[in-house]
């Protein structure tokens, strides 16, 4: 398993969903669901150019940084998101995509701690 290489593919899908996320922003309904998902769709986009970057460069590390910045954050909001706050019919389709992602990351740090990467110790 090559952990780099697995690293820009799972970036190469976060990029596509976020670009899904985007074309998708008027089809909100509320104006607050509407930020929402303007702030976790540019919030995916740039943290998968960061770690296509970061896994073109070799930099293990790094990849493994923004792993954990995007678990944390996309799990935040899926939390958020599931609020009837933010009701809006692209919903279903945003805890989907963000759902995905989170999973695909969690994998990602486990192909990194059986690569013998430093997961825990930055």
């Amino acid at each position: 398993m090559n952990f780099h290489r697995f690293s820009l593919y799972f970036s190469a899908v976060q990029l596509a969903f976020s670009a899904i996320l985007l074309g998708t922003l008027q089809l909100n309904s509320n104006i607050y669901a509407l930020y929402h998902t303007l702030a976790i769709s540019l919030f995916m986009l740039i943290t998968a150019v960061l770690g296509i970057y970061f896994s073109w460069r070799g930099q293990g590390s790094r990849v493994v940084a923004d792993a954990w910045l995007i678990i944390s954050i996309v799990t935040a909001y899926i939390a958020i998101d599931v609020s009837p706050f933010f009701n809006s019919p692209v919903k279903p389709l945003e805890l989907a995509l963000t759902g995905i992602v989170t999973v695909i990351w969690v994998v990602d740090l486990y192909i990194a701690w059986r690569a013998k990467l430093p997961v825990l110790r930055l």
